[in-house]
């Protein structure tokens, strides 16, 4: 594995849901959940094409998607905000591989800051650190990524896992990871993955 660029704490709504089709209308996306910025309120530019067919999937659908049927607008695209996790950086990687005349298999990870406007309790804070990987190639199955998180853990020293079908608007199938927690005596959630849609 490779390590990713991620030193942009700023992101544009665009990089950080859109692109990775989180529909315009999530919760998410609600000031109550997410740091927008005033200064710079707006990303100056968007890449245009790639712009255009993230418009398209969201608002018709394609690839096997029927969209979410509903208005994209490049207004709420361009919001500037903190981002609220690192796969905006995946999300970049993999606009950038796309772009490649042949395309090259890729392992990259990130470990970096990621911002949610959270209530503050013993569990939750406003800014937190997350990793990340991306394993990019043909032919990879739901199999070889339970494997990669199972090796992951258990360098970690965490070997009691198990895996848990979830949602994620930017994957399917996506898994939630759970891992026991010996001195709570029960089972604590630890990772979340999943397969990115074409």
């Amino acid at each position: 594995f490779t390590e990713m660029p991620t030193d942009n704490f700023v992101e544009s709504s665009f990089w950080n849901f859109d692109a990775l089709f989180q529909p315009q209308q999530h919760p998410a996306r609600d000031q109550h959940d997410t740091f927008f910025l005033q200064d710079p309120a707006e990303a100056l530019q968007l890449p245009p094409g790639y712009t255009a067919k993230v418009k398209k999937i969201h608002s018709q659908g394609g690839y096997g998607s029927q969209g979410y049927k509903s208005e994209w607008k490049l207004e709420e695209a361009r919001k500037n905000l903190l981002r609220t996790h690192t796969t905006s950086a995946s999300a970049r990687l993999l606009y950038r591989l796309a772009q490649q005349e042949k395309f090259t298999p890729v392992k990259c990870f990130s470990i970096d800051r990621v911002f949610r406007n959270e209530s503050l309790d013993a569990t939750h804070l406003a800014e937190f650190h997350q990793v990340e990987g991306v394993v990019a190639d043909r032919g990879l199955t739901l199999g070889h990524l339970m494997g990669t998180l199972h090796q992951f853990f258990t360098k970690l020293g965490i070997t009691q896992l198990r895996f848990k079908p979830a949602y994620n608007p930017y994957t399917e199938p996506s898994m939630e990871v759970f891992s026991y927690h010996e001195g709570l005596k029960k089972w604590v959630e630890v990772g979340n993955s999943g397969v990115f849609r074409p």
